[in-house]
């Protein structure tokens, strides 16, 4: 946080733990994670840091990419479904497909990069976090 702050001219929200993070992996099914997250306060592109306790379901992020680019979604089942039929796979979900992904999915095509799809639903919470 300090280094890239300094480095980029931004500063930080409030530091929050996700421990532990309820995640759907396609190939193993429901697993966790146990994240601590922040993101800059400046836009109207934030950068999200995030640090894992190795082991967990975001392995599988990481096998693909250390980095991840994030896009506001009216539906994320729709999404993820246009981009598999597409060729991009599934790394990771807020749910299983039968409740439609939930609220993010992690998505790949080849090498990657990875594309987090975010549904708006959560929106108010991300900005009242920046905004914090």
């Amino acid at each position: 946080m300090d280094e890239l702050g300094c480095g980029l001219g931004v500063n930080w929200c409030p530091v929050r733990k996700f421990d532990p993070l309820r995640v759907w992996l396609p190939d193993a099914g429901w697993s966790e994670a146990h994240l601590t997250v922040t993101y800059s306060r400046q836009g109207p592109i934030h950068i999200e840091l995030i640090q894992m306790v190795p082991g967990g379901a975001y392995e599988a992020l990481r096998a693909v990419s250390p980095a991840h680019v994030g896009a506001w979604v009216d539906d994320v089942g729709a999404e993820v479904e246009a981009l598999l039929t597409e060729g991009w796979r599934l790394i990771a979900a807020g749910a299983s497909p039968k409740h439609r992904y939930g609220q993010m999915a992690y998505m790949a095509r080849g090498d990657g990069p990875v594309l987090e799809l975010v549904g708006e639903p959560i929106r108010p919470m991300i900005e009242e976090w920046i905004g914090s």
